[in-house]
């Protein structure tokens, strides 16, 4: 049989590094573990981004190896360590020294409204970003990332409209996004994070509400009006008192009811160490 040549690992006509180069919008199924349990490990579709360093004398990569490195853990629960596991087995197999792999996801999460105890499951958005580079001290890096909707009631729209006597005031429709990285010897739940946004900004939705539920719904958003700036503060001044989370990431976006724009807000612990186009 005739040897199938291997373009890739032929000579580029350009011989530059390329920081990252991989796959993304990978569909797979995973197991996640949740905090409450359960019945076992939840199985979760995920779109996946794989990608890694690649070295100036080689024009590409196989695109499917990344598949392949996947393969044996797709009926594991994942972990910090699984995903730690997934990134050194690559590097093992492949000429490269940094590798970083990226989990979007749907996390379901039982909500109760407030008085009625009506539950129904509500999807956060959430992630991992891992990194792991075997030049550094610190070869492996894991984040996590979740999405919080919560209701912003304008404090000046409020004060302008005497909290109803002149008027009603405004409110708006607003999401945190949250990138957390913990210590390699915490486990710290995705529901902990969604946890710390919501006590923080307290005014959540529910899926189920019924009469009494949204007149202690709108008595919670009288007492904590919320600014863009207020409800940052508040999230970031959480996460920066928290043992177990040595570096994070905040942006919160206020969908504005009666102007065009937008209002927005962005925080982190560590000044110029998180990129929000790499890691929102």
């Amino acid at each position: 049989m005739e040897r199938i040549p291997d373009i890739e690992n032929t000579k580029p006509r350009i011989e530059s590094v390329i920081q990252r180069v991989g796959v993304s919008s990978v569909e797979l199924p995973f197991y996640l573990i949740l905090r409450d349990g359960g019945s076992g490990p939840t199985q979760i579709i995920a779109k996946a981004e794989m990608t890694c360093k690649l070295g100036p004398d080689l024009r590409g990569i196989s695109m499917s190896r990344f598949l392949r490195v996947l393969q044996p853990y797709l009926r594991e629960p994942l972990r910090r360590i699984t995903i730690e596991e997934i990134l050194k087995s690559f590097l093992n197999t492949h000429d490269t020294d940094v590798a970083s792999l990226k989990f979007e996801f749907k996390l379901p999460i039982m909500v109760k409204s407030p008085l009625t105890d009506n539950e129904f499951p509500h999807y956060y958005n959430c992630g991992f970003r891992c990194d792991y580079n075997k030049k550094v001290a610190q070869k492996f890096i894991f984040y996590q990332k979740v999405r919080v909707q919560y209701a912003a009631y304008c404090p000046c729209s409020a004060a302008l409209c005497h909290y109803g006597k002149h008027g009603y005031p405004h409110s708006q429709r607003a999401f945190a996004d949250v990138i957390v990285r913990s210590s390699p010897h915490a486990y710290l739940w995705l529901e902990n994070i969604v946890d710390i946004v919501e006590d923080s900004v307290k005014t959540i939705p529910y899926p189920i509400i019924k009469r009494s539920d949204e007149k202690w719904i709108a008595g919670m958003a009288k007492s904590y009006p919320l600014f863009v700036e207020d409800a940052i503060r508040n999230i970031s001044s959480v996460l920066d008192r928290h043992n177990d989370i040595i570096d994070w990431f905040v942006r919160c976006t206020h969908e504005e009811s009666i102007h065009t724009s937008n209002a927005i807000a962005i925080n982190w612990k560590i000044d110029g160490h998180f990129n929000e186009n790499t890691y929102i």
